[in-house]
Order: structure tokens, then sequence, then C-alpha cells
């Protein structure tokens, strides 16, 4: 394995997932050593002996896990370098007269909270070793349209803000904080929403001005080179990987030759 990254350590949570996995699968592949955690041990748990790394049970939604998670980290690896808190669920849908308070509190609590209290406990760690680091979050397109039910749609936003707010706090700290938005990807939800692996990457390559399918590893990629040096000059951003849908499926007819 090529260490570019000086033997540095990473957390993935929702590492049992397709973009949690093939973010540590890049991350690895970087030099990170890599602890992956999920609400279950699922297909995270090999994958992290796979990788030479380790495993975790959490709930995001629970801060003493949150904060166990980080301190088995420090303790099992020395340090940590990078958290990226990826996470999260579909949550509560139906029309906003539909939705339980309790249905709402819980689809909040995965898709925000646990970002807070990821963000909390990994960069406390960091503030004591005086190196730096690096906060992520998985972020989403329907930050910028409505895409999702309504808390999924209200929590991607309120992680734009919370990461351009954070990043200003921790800047002091020489912690770098961003966002990696995803469009329709495929992923093993998507097959199941879409009833096959066949029909879901026919849709996903209609919604992709490339007319291609965006795969985890394009997500991953993009936490992998946030996560490296050579990002050490971007905070408070969000890179949206999409392929194109937020700006170029409305071509307008006057780019065509009449």
């Amino acid at each position: 394995m090529e260490n570019r990254v000086g033997g540095k350590v990473a957390i993935v949570t929702g590492g049992s997932g397709g973009i949690g996995m093939a973010t540590a699968r890049a991350l690895a592949r970087d030099g990170f050593r890599v602890m992956l955690s999920d609400i279950t041990a699922d297909r995270g748990a090999s994958l992290a002996k796979e990788l030479g790394g380790d495993f975790r049970t959490a709930d995001v939604t629970k801060e003493a896990d949150i904060e166990g998670l980080v301190s088995d980290t420090v303790r099992e690896f020395g340090r940590l370098d990078v958290m990226v808190n990826n996470a999260g669920i579909v949550g509560a849908t139906g029309r906003i007269t539909e939705i339980a308070a309790a249905e709402w509190s819980h689809s909040m609590a995965v898709l925000l909270d646990s970002v807070f209290l990821g963000m909390k406990h990994a960069a406390r760690v960091m503030q004591e070793a005086g190196r730096g680091g690096v906060l992520l979050a998985t972020t989403s397109i329907a930050a910028h349209r409505t895409v999702g039910g309504h808390p999924y749609n209200a929590a991607k936003h309120a992680l734009t803000g919370l990461i351009r707010s954070v990043a200003t706090d921790l800047s002091v700290d020489g912690i770098r904080v961003n966002g990696v938005a995803p469009g329709f990807t495929m992923t093993p939800l998507s097959s199941q929403f879409h009833d096959s692996d066949e029909k879901a990457r026919a849709r996903l390559s209609e919604l992709n001005s490339l007319g291609q399918v965006i795969e985890p590893e394009d997500i991953a990629a993009a936490f992998a080179f946030l996560a490296s040096d050579a990002a050490r000059n971007i905070t408070g951003q969000e890179i949206i990987v999409d392929g194109g849908w937020l700006e170029c499926m409305n071509r307008p007819g006057v780019f065509n030759r009449q």
C-alpha cells in the first residue's frame, strides 16, 4: 500500500453501506488506517479486516456511542486525523400533515444531530493533539433542490450551514471542515427503490447530464481528495458530485445552432 499520508487515521461512519465502504477503500489506498462504524456489523466488519483497520458498532444518534468510537480509535491507533460523518437514512416521508413528531425527531437525529456529535468529539481530540485535522460530512443535492422527504431536505440544508460555521470556528485550530454532496448514486438502496440493478442504472443514467451512472467510488474519490493534503487550503466548502444534474439538466435550446 502506498502510504502517501504517513499513517494517518480516519473514521468512517455508515461503514456498512455503499458510499461508506467505498470511502474506506479509497482512504486505505491512500495510506490511512481506517476505523469503520455502523449500527450493525453487517459487511463493514469484514471490510475493515480486509483493509487492516477495525470496526466498531455505534448508534450515531447517541453521544456516548460517538464519544466511545472516537476514544476507541485513538486508543487503538494512537491518533485521529479525519472524521467522515457519512451515516444516514431516507428519513420520514409523506406530506407535512402526515409526519409524526417522533418520526421527524428520529430522522433529524440520524441525518443532522449525528454530524454535530461526530464533529464535536473528533474536534476535541484533534485540538488536544495540536496537529489540525479534517472533518467531513455527506451532504446532498437535497441541500439545493427538493429531492427527498421533509426532514431529509431540512437536514441536508442545515448541514451546509453547520459545515460553514464549524469551519469558521475550527480554522484557528488548523481543522478543515467540508462536505460532499452526492447526486443520484448507485447504491443498494437505489436497487431496492427501482426493483433491480438494471432498472436503477437505466434511471440513474437518465438523471445524469453526462449520461453516466454515479458510483459510490465517485463520491469516495471526492472524500479522499478533501482528506488529503492536496486540499489543505479548502475549508467550509461542499463538492457536488451529481453528474451535472443541478446545473445542466435543463439545457436551453439557444445552445443549439439553428
